[in-house]
Protein backbone atom coordinates (compact mmCIF):
# COMPACT_ATOMS: atom_id res chain seq x y z
CA UNK A 1 0.00 0.00 0.00
CA UNK A 2 1.43 2.87 -1.42
CA UNK A 3 -0.46 6.14 0.49
CA UNK A 4 0.51 6.48 4.18
CA UNK A 5 -3.15 6.97 5.31
CA UNK A 6 -3.89 3.20 4.05
CA UNK A 7 -0.98 1.62 5.32
CA UNK A 8 -2.27 3.50 8.68
CA UNK A 9 -5.89 2.18 8.28
CA UNK A 10 -3.96 -1.46 7.58
CA UNK A 11 -2.24 -1.64 10.80
CA UNK A 12 -5.21 -0.53 13.11
CA UNK A 13 -7.09 -3.24 11.64
CA UNK A 14 -4.02 -5.63 12.37
CA UNK A 15 -3.59 -4.98 16.07
CA UNK A 16 -7.64 -5.10 16.14
CA UNK A 17 -7.24 -8.16 14.98
CA UNK A 18 -4.62 -9.59 17.34
CA UNK A 19 -6.72 -8.32 20.12
CA UNK A 20 -9.99 -10.32 19.24
CA UNK A 21 -10.34 -13.76 19.25
CA UNK A 22 -13.46 -16.41 18.15
CA UNK A 23 -15.44 -15.95 14.76
CA UNK A 24 -18.24 -13.07 14.84
CA UNK A 25 -19.52 -15.24 11.83
CA UNK A 26 -20.12 -18.51 12.95
CA UNK A 27 -23.27 -18.71 15.27
CA UNK A 28 -23.32 -20.73 18.14
CA UNK A 29 -26.56 -21.30 20.13
CA UNK A 30 -29.74 -23.72 19.97
CA UNK A 31 -32.69 -23.12 17.37
CA UNK A 32 -36.39 -24.82 17.33
CA UNK A 33 -38.71 -24.62 14.39
CA UNK A 34 -42.45 -22.46 15.08
CA UNK A 35 -44.44 -25.16 13.06
CA UNK A 36 -46.64 -27.79 13.66
CA UNK A 37 -48.35 -30.09 11.35
CA UNK A 38 -51.63 -32.08 11.63
CA UNK A 39 -51.72 -33.92 8.26
CA UNK A 40 -51.83 -37.76 8.95
CA UNK A 41 -49.82 -38.90 6.16
CA UNK A 42 -50.25 -42.88 5.95
CA UNK A 43 -48.80 -44.37 8.51
CA UNK A 44 -50.87 -42.02 10.93
CA UNK A 45 -54.05 -42.52 9.33
CA UNK A 46 -53.89 -46.09 9.42
CA UNK A 47 -53.55 -45.69 13.45
CA UNK A 48 -56.91 -45.87 16.09
CA UNK A 49 -58.48 -42.20 15.86
CA UNK A 50 -57.78 -42.03 19.65
CA UNK A 51 -54.11 -42.01 19.39
CA UNK A 52 -53.49 -40.05 16.71
CA UNK A 53 -53.91 -37.08 18.38
CA UNK A 54 -50.77 -38.13 20.98
CA UNK A 55 -49.24 -39.42 17.45
CA UNK A 56 -49.38 -35.68 16.10
CA UNK A 57 -47.67 -34.10 18.80
CA UNK A 58 -44.97 -36.70 19.20
CA UNK A 59 -43.90 -36.22 15.80
CA UNK A 60 -44.35 -32.57 15.70
CA UNK A 61 -42.31 -32.63 19.21
CA UNK A 62 -38.99 -34.70 17.70
CA UNK A 63 -38.78 -32.74 14.02
CA UNK A 64 -39.77 -28.91 15.01
CA UNK A 65 -40.32 -28.70 19.06
CA UNK A 66 -37.10 -30.07 20.44
CA UNK A 67 -33.91 -27.71 20.74
CA UNK A 68 -31.21 -28.19 17.97
CA UNK A 69 -27.58 -26.79 17.51
CA UNK A 70 -27.22 -24.17 14.92
CA UNK A 71 -25.61 -25.69 12.16
CA UNK A 72 -24.72 -22.84 10.10
CA UNK A 73 -21.10 -22.66 9.01
CA UNK A 74 -21.18 -18.64 8.35
CA UNK A 75 -24.00 -16.29 9.19
CA UNK A 76 -23.89 -12.64 8.11
CA UNK A 77 -24.85 -10.31 5.42
CA UNK A 78 -28.42 -10.91 5.65
CA UNK A 79 -27.54 -14.63 5.15
CA UNK A 80 -26.84 -17.75 7.11
CA UNK A 81 -25.50 -21.05 5.08
CA UNK A 82 -24.77 -24.60 5.75
CA UNK A 83 -22.32 -24.35 2.43
CA UNK A 84 -18.93 -24.82 2.74
CA UNK A 85 -17.17 -21.52 2.43
CA UNK A 86 -13.68 -22.58 1.14
CA UNK A 87 -12.99 -19.09 -0.31
CA UNK A 88 -12.55 -17.78 2.89
CA UNK A 89 -9.39 -20.24 3.59
CA UNK A 90 -7.49 -19.19 0.79
CA UNK A 91 -4.93 -17.05 0.86
CA UNK A 92 -5.46 -14.82 -2.33
CA UNK A 93 -9.33 -13.86 -1.08
CA UNK A 94 -8.08 -13.29 2.61
CA UNK A 95 -5.29 -10.77 1.10
CA UNK A 96 -7.98 -8.87 -1.37
CA UNK A 97 -10.97 -9.15 1.96
CA UNK A 98 -8.32 -7.63 4.06
CA UNK A 99 -7.79 -4.63 1.07
CA UNK A 100 -11.90 -3.85 1.78
CA UNK A 101 -11.17 -3.97 5.19
CA UNK A 102 -8.67 -1.14 4.66
CA UNK A 103 -10.83 1.00 2.19
CA UNK A 104 -13.36 0.87 4.54
CA UNK A 105 -11.37 2.83 7.18
CA UNK A 106 -12.57 0.60 10.64
CA UNK A 107 -11.01 -1.57 12.14
CA UNK A 108 -13.97 -3.98 12.69
CA UNK A 109 -14.89 -6.39 10.00
CA UNK A 110 -18.06 -5.26 8.37
CA UNK A 111 -18.98 -8.92 7.19
CA UNK A 112 -18.74 -8.75 3.46
CA UNK A 113 -17.55 -11.75 2.78
CA UNK A 114 -20.10 -13.80 0.38
CA UNK A 115 -20.82 -10.46 -1.24
CA UNK A 116 -16.87 -9.57 -2.28
CA UNK A 117 -16.83 -13.34 -2.82
CA UNK A 118 -19.26 -13.02 -5.31
CA UNK A 119 -18.05 -9.61 -6.75
CA UNK A 120 -14.31 -10.94 -7.19
CA UNK A 121 -15.53 -13.71 -9.00
CA UNK A 122 -17.47 -11.37 -11.72
CA UNK A 123 -14.62 -9.48 -12.18
CA UNK A 124 -12.26 -12.17 -13.00
CA UNK A 125 -14.45 -13.75 -15.58
CA UNK A 126 -15.05 -9.93 -16.96
CA UNK A 127 -11.33 -9.32 -17.00
CA UNK A 128 -11.19 -12.05 -20.63
CA UNK A 129 -14.57 -9.40 -21.90
CA UNK A 130 -13.39 -6.52 -24.03
CA UNK A 131 -14.49 -3.23 -21.99
CA UNK A 132 -13.95 -1.32 -18.89
CA UNK A 133 -15.39 -1.85 -15.22
CA UNK A 134 -17.72 0.52 -14.23
CA UNK A 135 -19.19 0.99 -10.56
CA UNK A 136 -21.95 3.38 -10.10
CA UNK A 137 -22.16 3.94 -6.50
CA UNK A 138 -18.64 3.74 -5.17
CA UNK A 139 -18.72 5.00 -1.74
CA UNK A 140 -15.63 4.45 0.03
CA UNK A 141 -14.86 1.86 -2.36
CA UNK A 142 -15.07 -1.26 -0.58
CA UNK A 143 -15.83 -3.27 -3.20
CA UNK A 144 -13.67 -2.44 -6.02
CA UNK A 145 -10.58 -2.20 -3.48
CA UNK A 146 -11.61 -5.88 -3.04
CA UNK A 147 -11.62 -6.73 -6.96
CA UNK A 148 -8.70 -4.77 -8.09
CA UNK A 149 -6.48 -6.76 -5.35
CA UNK A 150 -7.58 -9.88 -6.79
CA UNK A 151 -6.37 -8.84 -10.06
CA UNK A 152 -2.50 -9.01 -10.03
CA UNK A 153 -3.27 -9.01 -14.32
CA UNK A 154 -4.35 -5.59 -13.97
CA UNK A 155 -1.52 -3.66 -14.29
CA UNK A 156 -0.76 -5.08 -17.78
CA UNK A 157 -4.33 -4.78 -19.30
CA UNK A 158 -5.59 -1.96 -20.77
CA UNK A 159 -9.28 -1.59 -18.39
CA UNK A 160 -10.30 1.75 -16.97
CA UNK A 161 -11.95 1.20 -13.48
CA UNK A 162 -14.13 4.63 -13.22
CA UNK A 163 -16.27 5.03 -10.07
CA UNK A 164 -19.50 7.26 -10.10
CA UNK A 165 -20.56 9.09 -6.61
CA UNK A 166 -21.50 11.66 -5.19
CA UNK A 167 -18.25 11.08 -2.72
CA UNK A 168 -20.95 12.60 -0.02
CA UNK A 169 -21.31 11.28 3.15
CA UNK A 170 -25.11 12.07 3.77
CA UNK A 171 -27.56 10.13 3.64
CA UNK A 172 -30.11 9.86 0.52
CA UNK A 173 -33.57 11.67 0.36
CA UNK A 174 -35.93 8.57 -0.62
CA UNK A 175 -37.96 11.74 -2.67
CA UNK A 176 -34.82 13.14 -4.48
CA UNK A 177 -32.23 10.50 -4.66
CA UNK A 178 -29.61 13.45 -3.82
CA UNK A 179 -27.93 13.53 -0.45
CA UNK A 180 -29.01 15.80 2.20
CA UNK A 181 -27.23 16.85 5.50
CA UNK A 182 -30.50 16.47 7.11
CA UNK A 183 -30.53 12.55 6.25
CA UNK A 184 -27.11 12.72 8.83
CA UNK A 185 -23.89 11.10 8.36
CA UNK A 186 -23.88 7.53 6.67
CA UNK A 187 -20.94 5.63 8.27
CA UNK A 188 -20.91 3.56 4.90
CA UNK A 189 -20.52 6.50 2.18
CA UNK A 190 -17.54 8.46 1.26
CA UNK A 191 -16.31 11.20 3.76
CA UNK A 192 -14.99 12.74 0.63
CA UNK A 193 -13.48 12.57 -2.55
CA UNK A 194 -9.91 13.13 -1.73
CA UNK A 195 -10.10 10.02 0.61
CA UNK A 196 -11.67 7.83 -1.75
CA UNK A 197 -9.18 8.93 -4.69
CA UNK A 198 -6.14 7.57 -1.78
CA UNK A 199 -7.35 4.69 -1.19
CA UNK A 200 -7.25 4.00 -4.82
CA UNK A 201 -3.88 5.05 -5.40
CA UNK A 202 -1.67 2.36 -5.53
CA UNK A 203 -3.65 1.22 -9.13
CA UNK A 204 -3.42 2.60 -12.51
CA UNK A 205 -5.76 3.60 -14.54
CA UNK A 206 -8.62 4.56 -12.13
CA UNK A 207 -11.04 7.39 -12.67
CA UNK A 208 -13.45 9.29 -10.33
CA UNK A 209 -16.51 11.20 -11.60
CA UNK A 210 -18.36 12.93 -9.30
CA UNK A 211 -22.12 13.90 -9.31
CA UNK A 212 -25.45 12.81 -9.26
CA UNK A 213 -26.10 10.17 -11.73
CA UNK A 214 -27.55 9.18 -14.01
CA UNK A 215 -26.22 12.67 -15.19
CA UNK A 216 -22.74 12.55 -15.23
CA UNK A 217 -22.49 9.43 -16.74
CA UNK A 218 -20.97 11.04 -19.81
CA UNK A 219 -18.18 12.36 -18.19
CA UNK A 220 -16.60 8.70 -18.07
CA UNK A 221 -16.36 8.85 -21.94
CA UNK A 222 -17.75 5.03 -21.94
CA UNK A 223 -17.49 3.14 -25.08
CA UNK A 224 -17.75 -0.33 -23.94
CA UNK A 225 -18.27 -2.36 -20.48
CA UNK A 226 -17.07 -5.96 -18.96
CA UNK A 227 -18.28 -5.25 -15.52
CA UNK A 228 -20.88 -2.93 -13.93
CA UNK A 229 -21.18 -2.51 -10.65
CA UNK A 230 -24.31 -0.57 -9.22
CA UNK A 231 -24.84 0.25 -5.79
CA UNK A 232 -26.84 3.54 -5.43
CA UNK A 233 -29.68 2.76 -2.93
CA UNK A 234 -32.26 4.62 -4.99
CA UNK A 235 -34.35 2.77 -7.19
CA UNK A 236 -35.33 5.56 -10.37
CA UNK A 237 -31.23 6.34 -10.10
CA UNK A 238 -30.13 2.58 -10.89
CA UNK A 239 -32.96 2.06 -13.39
CA UNK A 240 -31.79 5.21 -15.41
CA UNK A 241 -28.10 4.02 -15.21
CA UNK A 242 -29.06 0.29 -16.25
CA UNK A 243 -31.02 1.60 -19.17
CA UNK A 244 -28.32 3.86 -20.31
CA UNK A 245 -25.55 1.63 -19.82
CA UNK A 246 -26.66 -1.68 -21.23
CA UNK A 247 -26.09 -1.52 -24.74
CA UNK A 248 -22.40 -1.10 -23.87
CA UNK A 249 -21.94 -4.11 -21.98
CA UNK A 250 -20.49 -6.66 -24.59
CA UNK A 251 -21.84 -10.17 -24.98
CA UNK A 252 -20.04 -12.05 -21.76
CA UNK A 253 -20.16 -9.09 -20.05
CA UNK A 254 -21.53 -8.92 -16.00
CA UNK A 255 -23.79 -7.08 -13.98
CA UNK A 256 -23.40 -6.66 -10.22
CA UNK A 257 -26.31 -5.52 -8.85
CA UNK A 258 -25.76 -4.93 -4.65
CA UNK A 259 -29.23 -4.28 -3.11
CA UNK A 260 -31.32 -6.26 -5.53
CA UNK A 261 -33.16 -8.49 -3.32
CA UNK A 262 -32.25 -6.76 -0.13
CA UNK A 263 -34.97 -3.82 -0.75
CA UNK A 264 -38.17 -4.21 -2.40
CA UNK A 265 -38.36 -0.90 -4.44
CA UNK A 266 -35.26 -1.90 -5.74
CA UNK A 267 -36.65 -5.37 -6.46
CA UNK A 268 -39.56 -4.46 -8.27
CA UNK A 269 -38.10 -2.12 -10.28
CA UNK A 270 -35.24 -3.69 -11.51
CA UNK A 271 -37.58 -6.51 -12.08
CA UNK A 272 -39.59 -4.65 -14.55
CA UNK A 273 -36.47 -3.63 -16.33
CA UNK A 274 -35.22 -7.02 -16.61
CA UNK A 275 -38.31 -7.78 -18.67
CA UNK A 276 -38.18 -4.15 -20.86
CA UNK A 277 -34.34 -5.23 -21.86
CA UNK A 278 -34.96 -8.96 -21.53
CA UNK A 279 -31.70 -10.27 -19.40
CA UNK A 280 -31.87 -12.46 -16.64
CA UNK A 281 -31.37 -12.17 -12.97
CA UNK A 282 -29.82 -14.38 -10.49
CA UNK A 283 -30.67 -14.17 -6.75
CA UNK A 284 -28.11 -14.71 -4.45
CA UNK A 285 -28.20 -15.42 -0.91
CA UNK A 286 -26.62 -11.85 0.20
CA UNK A 287 -29.46 -9.68 -1.64
CA UNK A 288 -27.49 -9.72 -4.63
CA UNK A 289 -28.45 -10.06 -8.31
CA UNK A 290 -26.31 -11.06 -10.97
CA UNK A 291 -26.58 -10.84 -14.97
CA UNK A 292 -24.94 -12.12 -17.13
CA UNK A 293 -25.48 -10.67 -21.16
CA UNK A 294 -25.83 -13.08 -23.69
Amino acid sequence: MKHKVNQQAAEAIKEHDTLTSGSQFVPRGWYWHSFKSRFAGPRIQSMPRLIRGPLFWIRNLRFYRLPRKIPFTYSADGMATLAIPSFLSQEDFQRSYFRLRVASREVVDPGLHWRAHQAIWCAKHCMQIEGDFIECGTGKGLMMSAVLDSLPEWKDSLKRLILFDTFSPFGINPETGENEQDFGIRGTYASSVEDVATNFSEWERVELVQGLLPGTLHDGRIEKIAFLHVDLNYAPAEIAVVRELWPKIQWGGMMLLDDYAQVLEQNEAMNKLSRELSFDILTTGTGQGIVVKS
